[in-house]
């Protein structure tokens, strides 16, 4: 007897054409989405005379100042990220290195591996320590912008506003948070909240200079927090953009401003409190422990649940939630962290962050602690997003999530209502765990594209440079810009700047100078003498930033995209009220919410949730994507601006992933999630048909999808078909 249907439908011919047809759809939902424009801040142009200070010139020769050598360098380096001309960083750039070529440019050096000998038999004897200058570093994927995509928007179709101007009150309040955290960096998180602790996490009594509570008390008397910008002395003859009468805020400084205390009341003048300060931009972010639960938790092993107080699983087959073992297969992922050495920081003499600047690669002179354990402190969490396989934490979390039996959207179409149908290469596990890696890839390039190809922006250890000649008296050195930086030294708050140069002097005494891996002599004149003045921003890494600009951050790009596509592909909200965020609870129903004990060995619950509440799983991975992000703050790397637009255009990239492989399935499908501004966002499609995209804004507006796309960019570029 012949089935009826013994071969799929269509098939064969049939099955080609709706192949092409499916993609000629695709192609066309992203030609006719809106494209960004992107525009940077202008002072590329403005500062030129002085040098570019406020632009990425990590790499490029730099005098004894750290003011760049060679205007031309920059220019022929600009023009081989941009040229159609892929071979112009062979013969166009040069670089420190090829500046200083017979002899090194670097003064510092450092205990490295002995080069073995060609053709040496291999020892087992682990390999001798010489001293030597350090090698240089390259620049990292500096024309990835230029690489198209097939799926999602391509690189060229998203954005980010203008970056923060050196002269702006919201730059100042962004040096004075990662001068904050500096400080702060040994301290747990849970006394950071609090706010009156100083005790470090160092193995023996050691205090910050500052409390949390001393330092938000500080920054809240900034302008750019209370709401009151002063006619700042622009440097130049424009600003990019029209600011508020009544705040002194551009739109862009409004958005990033309210979303550091989320308050409708005062969206621009309310204080920060401890709870508060230095977290991520939604309210999940806001709530509960400063670490999100998929940092910390596990899973229940496949060998059944232990009793809760499992060393390793390889000691122990099973093991439960709070062990803090992710299930991965037969395997398991230990969320107990390695960590940098505890309260020795980098970078903060000034011949060896001028090594820096000039490209010195000091990676692999890290030095760390001989126990791990769960995310305890600030400089934790930097050690962890210093060497994170960058969508690790997003792949931890859909393990948790599908570990806790979470469900998927109720839009798909499996699992289905009968139980006829379940998900697995479709709506199921390995569906998630492939979008995660999926949407990590097309971010990375978009986000390279903007710090490349437009922005360009310098990291806050090259700003804190230019901070520490102002304030050693030598800002003349950075001519037509010496006002805009004079402007920034005189906003960051006295207290904060006295304990930055005390910090500093701590960690340059002789023998935190010897536990370093490298040695630096002291700098020639005019800053001989600096340790009065020396505002360089400690580093948690001893090479510092990558080798690539601040504006936008890869991780947060990242953040954004992963998260959003686990947001779309879970279950958000409790089925009997579309409103309500879903809780995070365990199998058993018990609300999930756990801190690392006082020295980071175990977890236990939080003493603050309140009997009966419970932390929802879209906020923790809201959380989730503010702590990878913020964590380079944490590290000196980045400022909060990096993390804050970064963290919407990876957002931008998943949905417009999501909307083009809509029309791809069988079936209707559906999602709905609220995004990283607060707006209900919907994307429907079924096979063969353009999907839809519904957003309504935190008020219950409905916003076009036009609108949003665009929301956090200058403009749209309009697109004309050929």
């Amino acid at each position: 007897m012949k089935l009826t249907h013994d071969v799929p439908c269509p098939n064969g011919t049939e099955r080609s054409h709706k192949a092409k047809e499916l993609r000629d759809l695709c192609t066309e939902i992203a030609r006719t989405r809106p494209h960004a424009t992107t525009r940077a801040n202008g002072e590329e142009t403005d500062l030129a005379s002085a040098c570019f200070p406020s632009n990425f010139t990590k790499g490029l020769k730099h005098d004894a100042l750290g003011i760049l050598e060679h205007a031309d360098d920059y220019q022929g380096f600009v023009e081989a990220i941009n040229a159609d001309n892929h071979n112009l960083f062979e013969s166009r750039v040069s670089s420190a290195h090829d500046r200083s070529l017979p002899g090194s440019p670097f003064q510092c050096t450092g205990k490295f591996p002995a080069i073995p000998k060609k053709h040496a038999v291999p020892s087992k004897k682990p390999a001798k320590l010489v001293v030597r200058n350090p090698d240089w570093r390259g620049w990292e994927s500096p024309r990835a912008g230029h690489v198209y995509e097939l799926q999602g928007p391509d690189a060229g179709s998203v954005g980010m506003a203008p970056a923060p101007r050196i002269h702006s009150s919201e730059l100042a309040a962004e040096m004075a948070e990662v001068y904050a955290l500096a400080l702060l960096r040994d301290v747990p998180f849970t006394a950071i909240c609090a706010g009156k602790s100083k005790a470090k996490l160092c193995g023996e009594k050691a205090e910050a200079l500052l409390s949390s509570q001393e330092i938000v008390d500080a920054v809240n008397e900034m302008p750019f927090y209370k709401g009151k910008i002063p006619n700042n002395p622009e440097p130049v003859s424009s600003t990019p953009m029209h600011a508020d009468a009544d705040s002194g805020l551009n739109a862009f400084e409004r958005n990033r401003r309210f979303a550091r205390t989320q308050d409708e009341d005062a969206p621009y003048t309310a204080q920060l409190s401890t709870e508060q300060a230095f977290r991520g931009s939604t309210q999940g972010a806001l709530t509960g422990p400063y670490i999100s639960q998929f940092m910390l938790v596990g899973g229940k092993s496949i060998a059944g649940a232990g009793n809760g107080v499992s060393d390793l699983p390889g000691i122990q087959a099973p093991f439960d939630l709070v062990d803090g073992f992710v299930p991965y297969g037969t395997l398991s992922i230990d969320q107990r962290t390695i960590t940098h050495k505890a309260c020795l920081d980098h970078m903060t003499d000034w011949t060896s962050w001028l090594d820096v600047q000039n490209g010195a690669n000091l990676k692999g002179k890290d030095l760390f602690e001989p126990d791990r354990r769960f995310i305890t402190t600030p400089r934790d969490l930097a050690t962890y997003v210093h060497f994170d396989a960058l969508y690790e934490a997003y792949l931890n979390a859909a393990l948790v999530l599908l570990g806790l039996g979470v469900p998927v959207s109720k839009g798909f179409p499996e699992s289905s209502l009968s139980g006829r149908r379940t998900g697995f290469a479709t709506f199921g596990g390995p569906h998630i765990l492939s979008l995660v890696t999926e949407v990590a890839t097309r971010c990375l390039k978009a986000v390279r594209r903007q710090k490349f190809n437009f922005h360009r922006r310098a990291r806050p250890e090259a700003i804190a440079g230019r901070l520490t000649l102002a304030c050693c008296g030598h800002a003349d050195h950075l001519g037509c810009a010496a006002p805009a930086f004079q402007h920034v030294l005189d906003e960051i708050p006295t207290a904060l700047l006295d304990a930055i140069v005390e910090h500093n002097k701590e960690q340059n005494n002789l023998p935190m100078r010897a536990m370093r891996l490298i040695e630096c002599p002291k700098p020639k004149k005019p800053l001989s003498k600096f340790d009065d003045c020396n505002l360089l921003l400690p580093m948690a890494f001893p090479e510092g930033s990558p080798m690539h600009p601040a504006y936008g951050a890869g991780h947060a790009t990242v953040a954004g995209g992963c998260v959003t596509m686990l947001k779309a592909f879970f279950e958000m909200f409790e089925d009997c009220d579309g409103g309500r965020e879903r809780d995070l609870c365990d199998t058993d129903g018990k609300p999930i919410a756990y801190v690392p004990n006082g020295d980071g060995s175990t977890l236990v619950p939080d003493p603050k949730l309140k009997k009966g509440a419970a932390l929802t799983v879209q906020g923790e991975l809201d959380k989730l994507a503010a702590n990878i992000a913020i964590g380079r703050n944490m590290a000196g790397v980045h400022y909060y601006s990096d993390y804050y637009d970064s963290l919407r255009m990876g957002e931008r990239v998943a949905v417009g992933i999501l909307l083009e492989q809509a029309p791809t399935y069988g079936d209707p499908v559906e999602t709905t999630f609220t995004s990283f501004d607060g707006d209900f966002v919907s994307i429907s499609g079924q096979s063969g048909a353009s999907p839809t995209l519904t957003v309504i804004d935190r008020y219950g507006n409905r916003v076009s999808a036009r609108d949003w796309w665009l929301r956090h960019v200058v403009g749209e570029d309009v697109i004309i078909d050929r």
